[in-house]
């Protein structure tokens, strides 16, 4: 229990949900940076954009999901994906805490009251905005 304790002070800062985040914008997906994400189901990529980076995930044929990676309790910390292409989760290499990629919410770790800062997506076939 002791242990416990201290891994949470030593981990993310404070007890905040109110993640910062920044511009989303437009990005083509059928331009060769971007093409990885087009109708590719599973696929993932960070763009630098937003507060610490905006992860892009197609969830489905068409559909989109992108979130902030800036860490919910540490908005200095830049999580990241588990893997550079199909990753499913995020996880924050100060306090460990994971989510997952459909929705945004925390599976476990000191971050687990705070879900991810999720971005508005709409997409038209060839051009996903974020904002």
């Amino acid at each position: 229990m002791l242990v416990a304790a201290v891994l949470l002070l030593a981990g993310c800062k404070g007890d905040r949900c109110d993640t910062p985040f920044g511009e989303g914008g437009s990005i083509n997906l059928l331009m060769p940076e971007f093409n990885n994400l087009y109708n590719n189901p599973g696929a993932t990529l960070v763009i630098n954009r937003g507060y610490r980076g905006i992860l892009v995930h197609c969830v489905a044929l068409g559909q989109y999901a992108a979130f902030e990676c800036a860490c919910p309790k540490d908005h200095d910390t830049r999580m990241l994906p588990d893997d550079d292409r199909y990753a499913i989760m995020l996880t924050c290499p100060d306090c460990g805490s994971r989510f997952e990629l459909t929705y945004g919410n925390p599976l476990e770790g000191a971050s687990t009251s705070c879900p991810l800062y999720a971005y508005n997506t709409a997409y038209d076939g060839q051009v996903l905005e974020i904002w």
